[in-house]
């Protein structure tokens, strides 16, 4: 993971938002420019939020996940699934937020590998507790953030499809992919965010 990324817990505030990165990957695939994208959200409230500075920060939120994808990835989230673009917004948060992509990494990927089908909210309670203790920009959060931080981790990887919500735990679910998606991804560097997914290759 590219520790020029700061740890933020902005995640709290911008979330998996698989349906706003189908419809911007849309545009996109139509000819829109980012800049262009952006500006249809602020002008036009595409992505229906309340208040104008709202709409430029998820556009610009999305667009800096759309970056961090290819071409090929972004017209199969256009013509594909909405279950594809949640697939894929949780792999593009993994590449831009590293609170995502270590909890994938360290406890999503080890539970697959281990073959035990359940998080549960006392494993992100232990994952959240470490982090503090690794990263001082955590260890800094207030514990108000962190809790908002940790759940909306949680909510994104279970609006992702990749965590299914049983009560008293959350079920394991590894996302499948179609193959020609996975090998594109393998050749943009994906290979380290398909492997935190569980994904085998």
């Amino acid at each position: 993971m590219p520790r020029k990324l700061k740890y933020s817990s902005n995640i709290k505030d911008k979330g998996l938002l698989g349906k706003e990165l189908k419809t911007a990957a849309e545009l996109y695939c139509q000819g829109l420019s980012y800049e262009k994208i952006i500006e249809k959200s602020v002008d036009e409230n595409i992505f229906q939020v309340n208040t104008e500075r709202r709409r430029k920060e998820m556009a610009d939120c999305i667009v800096v996940r759309m970056k961090y994808l290819d071409d090929f990835t972004l017209r199969r989230i256009a013509d594909g699934t909405i279950f594809l673009a949640n697939i894929i917004s949780l792999y593009a948060m993994m590449k831009t937020n590293p609170l995502v992509f270590d909890f994938m990494n360290e406890v999503y990927k080890e539970k697959v590998e281990l073959m035990i089908n359940r998080i549960t909210e006392a494993d992100m309670n232990q994952f959240m507790d470490v982090k503090s203790q690794q990263i001082d920009a955590i260890a800094k959060w207030t514990d108000g953030n962190r809790e908002k931080a940790r759940g909306a981790l949680r909510n994104a990887l279970v609006e992702a499809g990749v965590l299914r919500d049983m009560g008293s735990f959350y079920m394991v679910l590894v996302p499948v992919i179609d193959m020609d998606l996975v090998q594109n991804l393998l050749e943009v560097d994906g290979e380290m965010y398909l492997k935190a997914m569980g994904i085998s290759l």
